[in-house]
């Protein structure tokens, strides 16, 4: 998950802590989906061949999502939108990232 955050968020060094959040957020909340989102970071991993995903370059992880955004296989766009969506929702509700798109924070309890 790390390493595709890394492509689709904003600022890629806050991929690790937001991959880690989103870890503990399914482990605990949403049993189907904390199943279903690793069986699709498995299919992502492997289809990079026997070097892996999570080892190619910046620029090959890239590519590896743009095709899968394109895709003809369903599941492929499919499993790009879950990992797109989650990491724009991870990255814009997390505090830490504020700052770097200018919000201020909550209006409530001000």
């Amino acid at each position: 998950m790390e390493a595709a955050f890394e492509v689709l968020l904003p600022d890629k060094l806050a991929a690790p802590r937001l991959a880690l959040e989103v870890d503990r957020f399914l482990a605990g909340d949403d049993p189907e989906l904390a199943e279903q989102l690793p069986m699709a970071l498995l299919l992502l991993e492997h289809s990079a061949g026997f070097s892996g995903f999570h080892r190619m370059n910046l620029a090959a992880r890239r590519q590896v999502l743009e095709g899968w955004e394109s895709s003809e296989l369903a599941h492929r766009r499919q499993i790009f939108q879950a990992l797109r969506r989650t990491a724009v929702m991870s990255f814009f509700a997390s505090p830490e990232s504020w700052d770097a798109i200018g919000y201020d924070g909550p209006l409530v309890g001000r």
